[in-house]
């Protein structure tokens, strides 16, 4: 939001530039990966942005913490799923995917690296985006099919020739569902909406829209068409690094 605004932090954030190298590996590696690798996700995802606004700021700690977030992160990487950490035992692969989503965004995404096994990712991917629960017409919520088009998108950025064709048909798929959950002159709830009384989540509001609009660019452009569309994500969802490590 502050960058949109053409604003930023006026400090650094020091929380994290101070835990130095080892501090923040004992805290990435506290996080609890097993069984709940969403919510372990998120805090790298936090590690992350903090590592993006403390480099503009130029800390003493930043490249600590770069060289420890990525170096964590490439070490960890299950070679099965492409991912980090075990999911729990009642969703399939929900909390492993939702969870490298807030991961990747943060980190890989961010600062324009290469992820250490894209292939893995996208088999991944394309296996929990056949789970009917979640990804029914009915059932989807702008969370779950986000956090599936932005890693198929970012695998995809590393390995586009990687079964290619069947990422462009759930991309095809996933994106005229995404338009029939439009209300006109009203947005995009984040949750589909059924017939009946329906909850907030299942009204149209800025959250969902946003979030629907990006996921619209990142599955059109999955599927070449992109260009049509007339806009670009900005903010957190822009396909662009917010910058290159390095550079």
């Amino acid at each position: 939001a502050l960058d949109l605004l053409g604003s930023a932090f006026e400090h650094p954030i020091t929380a994290v530039d101070e835990l130095g190298a080892d501090g923040l590996l004992r805290r990435i590696d506290a996080q609890p990966w097993r069984g709940e690798p969403w919510r372990s996700g998120h805090f790298v995802d936090m590690v992350g942005t903090a590592l993006l606004w403390n480099t503009h700021h130029e800390t003493p700690g930043r490249a600590s913490t770069a060289a420890a977030l990525f170096g964590w992160l490439a070490t960890h990487t299950d070679p099965r799923t492409g991912m980090w950490g075990t999911p729990g035992t009642a969703d399939g692969d929900l909390q492993i995917v939702n969870g490298f989503y807030r991961a990747s965004r943060g980190s890989y995404a961010q600062f324009g690296v290469a992820l250490p096994r894209p292939r893995a990712v996208i088999d991944t991917v394309l296996a929990h985006a056949r789970e009917a629960r979640f990804f029914a017409r009915e059932r989807q919520n702008a969370c779950n099919v986000l956090d599936v088009a932005h890693p198929l998108w970012l695998a995809n950025r590393d390995q586009p020739d990687y079964r290619a064709d069947e990422i462009r048909r759930v991309a095809t798929v996933l994106l005229e569902d995404a338009l029939t959950h439009w209300v006109p002159g009203e947005g995009f709830p984040f949750a589909a909406a059924t017939a009946g009384p329906q909850r907030d989540a299942q009204r149209p509001g800025l959250q969902g829209t946003e979030m629907w609009l990006a996921i619209i660019w990142y599955l059109a452009d999955l599927a070449g068409i992109s260009s049509v569309l007339g806009y670009r994500p900005a903010g957190i969802h822009r396909p662009e690094p917010a910058m290159v490590l390095g550079a």
